[in-house]
Formats: C-alpha cells, sequence, structure tokens
C-alpha cells in the first residue's frame, strides 16, 4: 500500500510541471489558430511613433505568449504575458493578458474581419470595464479597427 501511494505522488510530481507548458502551448496554438500572431496598428502605411503604436502578438521558443507594445519610446515600450486565449464559438477571442507593467490583469475580446481586429471587450482583474460591446466606456466612441502590418518573425 505504501509502494502504491509513493509511486502515484511520484506521477503526480511528474504532471505538475507539465501543466504550465500544455497551458503555454494551448495559448499560442490558439493565437496561431485565430490569426493575431504577427503586429497590428492602427495605420501600418506609418511608422510606429507616440501617435501610431504597433502591438505585436508572439510566441517564443519556448512555447509562451507575449502581447508587445511598441510606443514609438524605447523606454515605454514592454512586453506581457498572454496567459490564456480561446477562441468563442462566435469567431471572436478572449485573450487574458498580464501587465506587470501596469498591474492588471485584462481580459480582452477581440473581434476579426479578415486582416484587421478590434477590441469589443476589456475587463480588469478587479472588475474595471474599458471597453463595453465594441464602445469606450470613457468617451462612447466606438473602438477602432487594427490592422495586421506584418507577420510574426
Amino acid at each position: 500500500m505504501r509502494l502504491r501511494i509513493l509511486a502515484l505522488l511520484a506521477l503526480a510530481a511528474l504532471a505538475l510541471p507539465s501543466a504550465p507548458a500544455a497551458a503555454q502551448t494551448q495559448t499560442g496554438n490558439a493565437l496561431r489558430e485565430w490569426g493575431m500572431l504577427g503586429w497590428w496598428s492602427l495605420r501600418c502605411d506609418l511608422p510606429v511613433s507616440q501617435s501610431n503604436f504597433y502591438y505585436g502578438y508572439v510566441v517564443d521558443a519556448g512555447g509562451r505568449a507575449w502581447h508587445e507594445r511598441d510606443l514609438g519610446n524605447p523606454s515605454q515600450n514592454d512586453r506581457s504575458e498572454v496567459t490564456a486565449a480561446e477562441i468563442k464559438p462566435d469567431g471572436t477571442i478572449a485573450i487574458t493578458v498580464d501587465f506587470k507593467s501596469i498591474g492588471s490583469v485584462r481580459t480582452i475580446v477581440f473581434m476579426r474581419d479578415g486582416n484587421r481586429m478590434r477590441a469589443m471587450h476589456n475587463r480588469g482583474s478587479r472588475g474595471d470595464v474599458t471597453v463595453e460591446n465594441g464602445i469606450f466606456k470613457h468617451n462612447g466612441q466606438p473602438t477602432p479597427w487594427q490592422f495586421k502590418c506584418r507577420e510574426a518573425s
């Protein structure tokens, strides 16, 4: 009996490290399948600048997915881990991003139309909502379309 318990504990210990790796793979695969990997901007015809940000979704060699922001100023650029991604039955994708630079974990739902996407919902882990039904809460304006400028390298 004791040997069986030890064997089960050993098996459980071996399974633990694979769970995060499996989640990372699923996240990257969802981003890839939905067509999100690459660099997006409001204006691909203009270079990155303080008024024309570029957002990247990439998967590193270890399988971790990242949301990168090129804000036109290297001291402000950042990289945040995409900890979850799920393609919904309605064709949208929900991603969870751990924005350590601003101390917020946010879940963002995007819809896509060809090579463009827009945020339909954006909720923080503390319940704060900045986008609902594709409308910014602070000004009532619709979220803009972001265009895919280039694939991830």
